[in-house]
């Protein structure tokens, strides 16, 4: 079935995203540096035989790995974070059954038990809960005011569902585009969170889902109306394995698919991403084993993860206005036009992807700005098969950023972008002087 598309572009918000930390409803809370983090891994859950305990092996590795959140489920899990100075999202026994307490006495040991951790230098975030159905919202909007005044210093972690749930999850009827714009509204509306999670996994064993781009538009548009952060999950492994896979059964990512989630969810303004998973029992091609034996996506992602960072400090800052696509059109998102400000050869001809297709030859430009200053932009080749190398024609002269080394280099107004499969470049105009 054909998804109707709705134009999700420039003109879609007008609230600038600078400072945003400054209007979050948790007023102690930071974001801080951008994340990097995994949902199902060391420390995921205390006594979790699905997920390895933390230790140090994992920390050095996780650090190693260009991670920079990791999990844990003790006071003990916190103290060696710490010591390598990584954060934590952390989950307390007492949230396995909710914080709208009824019992004196579940609340009060509810309290001591944060009283011991919230104070940790290592603690970053709370995880409260995952994927909410929208006739959750309120309890859900309850239990983040009770967090937010027993600890008034760190926010909490909500992922809400992904396009492909149902209307009955999402609380509203209605087509898919209509559907889930009107579900993240609403969360944002009655659990006014410090940030916005999702996560939407699109790689099928016979191709790509449709509406990955779709989720991470309407995500960040709402994230950007509501002046908070975002962060991205995406997939790094099946949990379908072997005879029990169909057709549309997820398929293990590879190096090159990695390298096209992490330089998309930077060109959308991330603060931050996660992947799924990063070990755990019964699903395959995870970035490591569960031995600790690193997968080829894990060597990939030392770097990748570096340099989503580095992009990340830069735009999640400044005012996300449109991401356009030249070649095949996502659903619910804007082709290519005069505002993504540059003029890209060969021009790959217009048309509107389908599902489980990928996309093949297609150039996605988001652009970014502030005002009194010249716009960014980042141009990604979203052909996770080719190398690429366009042609670019800016109306002004350019500067490239490169992510490893946080230098900017002047590149003039027509020069070519040789582009890895599934990668990117943050380039903005000089400054007039």
């Amino acid at each position: 079935m054909k998804t109707k598309r709705l134009l999700i572009g420039a003109a879609a918000v007008s609230a600038a995203t600078l400072a945003f930390a400054t209007d979050l409803a948790t007023p102690g809370w930071d974001p801080g540096e951008p994340v990097v983090s995994y949902w199902g891994g060391p420390g995921w859950m205390s006594g979790n035989a699905q997920c390895p305990p933390l230790n140090e092996t994992w920390v050095k590795q996780l650090k190693e790995g260009g991670f920079n959140v990791a999990w844990a489920a003790t006071p003990e899990d916190l103290d060696l974070l710490a010591k390598y100075g990584m954060r934590a999202i952390y989950k307390p026994n007492f949230m396995n059954y909710g914080l709208e307490f009824t019992d004196p006495e579940k609340e009060k040991a509810a309290i001591e038990e944060l009283r011991r951790t919230k104070d940790h230098p290592a603690l970053y975030v709370y995880q409260l809960r995952d994927e909410p159905s929208a006739k959750r919202f309120v309890s859900v909007a309850r239990e983040v005011e009770w967090l937010r005044r027993v600890d008034p210093n760190h926010a909490a972690w909500i992922n809400l569902l992904p396009t492909y749930a149902n209307n009955e999850q999402l609380g509203v009827a209605g087509d898919i585009i209509r559907a889930y714009w009107e579900h993240v509204r609403l969360f944002g509306e009655i659990v006014r969170p410090d940030f916005i999670t999702h996560d939407h996994y699109q790689f099928k064993r016979t191709g790509d889902g449709q509406n990955y781009f779709l989720n991470l538009g309407i995500i960040r548009q709402n994230a950007s109306a509501r002046r908070i952060p975002f962060w991205n999950g995406v997939q790094s492994c099946t949990w379908v394995p072997g005879k029990l896979a169909s057709p549309r059964s997820p398929r293990i990512p590879g190096p090159d698919e990695m390298r096209f989630l992490v330089y998309t969810t930077a060109a959308y303004g991330a603060q931050g991403i996660y992947y799924y998973v990063y070990s755990r029992k019964g699903h395959d091609g995870a970035i490591v084993e569960m031995d600790g034996t690193p997968s080829d996506k894990f060597e990939v992602l030392k770097t990748l993860n570096r340099e989503f960072v580095s992009i990340a400090r830069i735009l999640s800052r400044l005012k996300f206005s449109g991401a356009y696509f030249q070649g095949r059109h996502p659903p619910g998102t804007t082709p290519y036009c005069d505002q993504a400000l540059l003029k890209i050869t060969p021009e790959t001809p217009y048309a509107e992807l389908e599902d489980l297709q990928d996309l093949a030859d297609t150039t996605l430009v988001t652009r970014f700005e502030v005002p009194g200053r010249p716009p960014c932009l980042m141009v990604v080749n979203c052909d996770y098969k080719k190398d690429r190398t366009i042609s670019v024609k800016a109306p002004a002269p350019m500067l490239r950023f490169d992510a490893l080394a946080r230098t900017w280099s002047p590149v003039g107004s027509e020069f070519d972008l040789a582009l890895v499969r599934g990668s990117g470049v943050l380039l903005r105009f000089e400054q007039k002087k």
